[in-house]
């Protein structure tokens, strides 16, 4: 497992945050919990690998009991699906002050958001197979 860099902190975007391990996640994780009671547009994070083998980015958003996440690898870019229909509608996350959008169907539960993302650390960034995944269609960036 390689430390990995998180990127989440609208005060203080110079400095990424060093995640070695799914409990360092884990911490991360729950403070998006907390900061995201407070605030109308929940927050996103975005969680990275770039060494000379390839790269991979996995952003992290939590809105409550629910989040989303989007993976970016060379294979593609994808976005989670909760098997429901195709929804029309966007829902907005907020990354370091910048809005993102992301498709009305791509949140799942909290729990599943959290175990992706330890599949994410532990595997060094390959694309959680836990979760549902489709093509991240293009919207608002």
């Amino acid at each position: 497992m390689v430390a990995l860099r998180a990127w989440y902190d609208p005060d203080d975007d110079n400095e990424p945050i060093i995640v070695g391990s799914t409990r360092d996640l884990d911490a991360l994780l729950d403070r998006l919990v907390a900061d995201g009671a407070s605030v109308e547009v929940p927050p996103l994070m975005q969680l990275s690998r770039r060494d000379p083998d390839g790269w991979a980015v996995l952003h992290i958003g939590v809105n409550g009991d629910r989040g989303v996440l989007t993976h970016t690898g060379s294979e593609g870019s994808y976005v989670t699906v909760n098997g429901t229909d195709a929804d029309t509608s966007t829902i907005t996350y907020d990354y370091m002050g910048h809005v993102r959008e992301v498709p009305g169907n791509a949140e799942i539960p909290l729990h599943d958001v959290r175990a992706a993302g330890h599949e994410f650390v532990m595997t060094n960034g390959a694309r959680p197979a836990r979760v549902h995944w489709r093509d991240q269609p293009k919207v608002n960036e």
